[in-house]
């Protein structure tokens, strides 16, 4: 039998939740846990329900388990909240099984933007399968002795598509897939040991000793919330002995490095039955194409998504802007940091999170923040908040904010572990030598 998360955990997420589930088998109920504490149980169709996150933004993992009348496991699946998702999500269901065998399969997506696929494919076992306008195709005969692999190709326009495969059969039994997570650690002595030199350096909560599959040592991503305006950045730069022409290019990060901007005003799209905020991400500058301070100055300006606009909030969400880049640093296991722009003087954001908590959710994820503002903090503004920032008060003070970001890059290795694992969730072992796990606070 099958079971599968037909809702998108897109976004942030806390409180009470509604889910949906697919469940194709004879399952009596479903059991859900969050974070392995029991969370609801289901006694049959519709496999609806409510979960409770509470009050606190951080990662979570959600299970569902497919239980027959005497309690035992049936099928499992698992999503994740508050943690790296893609905007559409696509689902294979195994349906009409009959000893264990299922005689179809169907693809199930949703899309947060509304989308519609321009095409759907799927093949069993290399073989193309021929689907019906549901997205519905036959499987073959075939037996359980050996592994099964149905793959599934969403197309929503020629440059984006979306893959999805599981497997089944042979020693398994049901769907099984591999996935890696990647921890972020801060060395004191530069690079790490080869990956079969790091047993025992990093844990679960519980004590068990998680596999080391790589080390991740290629260019960081940056995350830039800038709340002030392009001109005003600008201004009070140029006011402060920037040399703009002349020293475009000083001030680097690494020179693969990558610098994204968040927009803090979010976009309300209509998507999925739902309304939802996007907040529009930039695309990728480098050290090609200037240093910092001039991409801070002139570069990462709005760029809009081919979605339906229903609603702009008036004002900037500069928290929940925050814990979105957060995410968004996550999302390709590289070194990463956000950098937070004010100008110090700012009084309202109408954020759903406050900035401690975003801190907070930052640190649970191991993404470092930096924050900078552009003169000294006004009392009451929303800087104080923040907590310790670098106040560029001048060319100089403006290189050396550069340059303790550069370090703090420069300091993180990216371990790969085999398994997905909550970030909050790991340790480090005692085997483990000067290195600390990054958290939300830049080195000194």
């Amino acid at each position: 039998m099958t079971i599968s998360f037909l809702t998108l955990f897109f976004g942030l997420i806390t409180g009470s939740f509604p889910i949906e589930l697919a469940v194709n088998g004879p399952a009596a109920a479903v059991e859900l846990t969050v974070d392995d504490r029991a969370s609801a149980r289901l006694p049959g169709p519709p496999w609806k329900a409510k979960i409770d996150f509470g009050r606190e933004l951080a990662p979570h993992r959600i299970v569902a388990r497919a239980l027959d009348a005497g309690g035992k496991e049936l099928g499992r699946a698992e999503e994740w909240a508050n943690l790296p998702h893609p905007l559409t999500k696509v689902e294979i269901l195994l349906e009409n099984v009959t000893a264990g065998v299922p005689k179809a399969a169907k693809i199930v997506w949703t899309n947060l933007q509304g989308e519609k696929p321009e095409s759907m494919s799927m093949t069993f076992d290399g073989v193309p399968l021929k689907l019906d306008p549901e997205g519905r195709a036959a499987i073959p005969s075939h037996d359980l002795k050996t592994i099964h692999i149905l793959a599934a190709e969403v197309r929503f326009s020629a440059l984006r598509m979306v893959h999805r495969d599981v497997a089944y059969g042979g020693e398994y039994g049901s769907e099984v897939s591999t996935e890696l997570t990647g921890v972020p650690l801060r060395s004191r002595r530069g690079r790490l040991p080869a990956p079969d030199k790091l047993a025992g350096w990093l844990l679960t909560q519980g004590g068990e000793p998680l596999a080391v599959a790589a080390v991740e040592e290629g260019p960081a991503q940056i995350f830039v919330v800038r709340v002030s305006s392009v001109a005003e950045v600008a201004d009070q730069m140029g006011g402060k002995g920037f040399r703009f022409k002349r020293d475009r290019f000083s001030m680097q990060l690494g020179k693969d490095d990558q610098v994204r901007f968040v927009q803090p005003i979010p976009r309300r799209v209509a998507g999925s039955g739902a309304l939802s905020d996007l907040f529009d991400i930039s695309p990728v500058y480098t050290a090609r194409d200037s240093g910092l301070p001039y991409a801070l100055r002139n570069l990462g300006r709005l760029v809009t998504m081919p979605t339906a606009l229903t609603d702009v909030p008036p004002e900037p969400r500069i928290a929940d802007a925050v814990a979105v880049a957060g995410l968004e640093a996550m999302t390709e296991n590289r070194r990463r940091a956000v950098l937070l722009l004010l100008t110090g003087n700012e009084a309202r954001d109408a954020s759903r999170y406050d900035a401690g908590t975003v801190r907070r959710f930052l640190a649970a994820l191991r993404v470092p923040l930096h924050v900078w503002t552009l003169g000294p903090p006004v009392p009451g503004s929303l800087a104080a908040d923040w907590g310790p920032a670098s106040e560029l008060q001048s060319s100089g003070s403006l290189d050396a904010a550069v340059a303790a970001l550069r370090r703090d890059l420069d300091s993180q290795h990216i371990v790969m572990v085999d398994g997905r694992h909550l970030p909050q969730s790991i340790k480090l072992g005692a085997a483990a030598r000067d290195v600390e796990l990054v958290t939300a606070a830049p080195p000194n």
